[in-house]
């Protein structure tokens, strides 16, 4: 993938999600489940920020966390230390128990916050673990059912959302997770893999911690695509002819990807740019997005490109 941009802002609504090293278990039974909301807890007590939404499962973690003044990295640092130090003596081993660093959106509050506290609680059922979500017990579906939780969990600031009262608000939360919503979580637009909101939020943020706007004003899939052929060696009118060699076939799949992330190009759009068929780019991207997953060169030639494009 390429680069994610860091974004770090006190008082922001983070989409926290931590995967187990190699999809590996991070939870072998409910003690390990348990011992890590403790953890969760104590640095919330320690940094002062607010939990909002938790959802545990066998080889990953949600959480949707409020920061205060203390940055996130510094959270989820303590969290997820602690928790490995303690797991590794409980069972025994050595190593990394997380998949490198956590992924984390910043998620734009008003109006999707309450979309990614329903995303955070209908894991579970996503994940074909439970039917419903409120049977999943590790997760704060069942204390903002009821509309009450442990301290450490900050219902209050996700129903206040909903309503004035509580007994009003709880039910609200509950039409919320039975009815269909307009926007799911899925379709909130992405920008540089760390925003999740509206191209004006998303180019506020990033703008106040250094980064440059989210789409380049003028970017085209020529405009991508020309900086692909100039950094792989490619010749543009080979991209575009009819060729179907390996290194050819790479340019356009990254030209379309980098179109997509950088400058919200659709694959359509790519693909009538190469004379090519919808669906068959889109099942090459999304080919092209695992690859890039496991190798390491590749995903630097991608950040390359997404580098010299975002500050074109």
């Amino acid at each position: 993938m390429a680069r994610p941009v860091r974004v770090e802002l006190a008082g922001g609504l983070y989409h926290v999600i931590v995967r187990g090293n190699e999809r590996r278990a991070v939870f072998r039974d409910d003690a390990d489940r348990t011992r890590y909301l403790e953890r969760l807890a104590h640095y919330r007590e320690k940094f002062g920020f607010h939990l909002l939404a938790f959802c545990l499962l066998d080889n990953h973690v949600h959480l949707a966390i409020e920061a205060g003044k203390v940055p996130l990295s510094k959270i989820m640092a303590g969290v997820q230390s602690s928790y490995t130090q303690y797991f590794n003596r409980r069972h025994d081993r050595v190593g990394h128990l997380f998949q490198g660093r956590y992924k984390a959106f910043l998620v734009e509050e008003d109006p999707y916050a309450l979309v990614l506290v329903r995303y955070i609680h209908e894991n579970p059922v996503k994940a074909r673990v439970v039917e419903r979500p409120e049977q999943h017990v590790w997760s704060s579906d069942r204390y903002y059912r009821r509309g009450r939780g442990p301290e450490w969990l900050d219902l209050d600031r996700v129903l206040r959302m909903l309503g004035s009262r509580r007994s009003a608000s709880v039910r609200a939360y509950r039409r919320l997770m039975r009815e269909e919503v307009e926007e799911a979580y899925e379709d909130v637009p992405s920008w540089g893999q760390a925003v999740k909101g509206d191209e004006a939020f998303a180019d506020r943020v990033l703008q106040a911690v250094g980064e440059p706007r989210v789409v380049p004003r003028g970017l085209t899939t020529d405009a991508v695509a020309r900086a692909v052929a100039a950094q792989e060696g490619l010749e543009l009118e080979s991209m575009r002819g009819p060729g179907q060699g390996r290194e050819v076939s790479l340019g356009r799949l990254m030209t379309a990807w980098v179109g997509r992330d950088v400058g919200r190009i659709s694959l359509a759009k790519a693909a009538r740019y190469f004379k090519r068929d919808t669906s068959t780019m889109a099942k090459g991207v999304a080919s092209l997005e695992e690859r890039m997953l496991a190798d390491e060169k590749l995903r630097r030639r991608a950040n390359r490109i997404v580098d010299r494009l975002r500050r074109r």
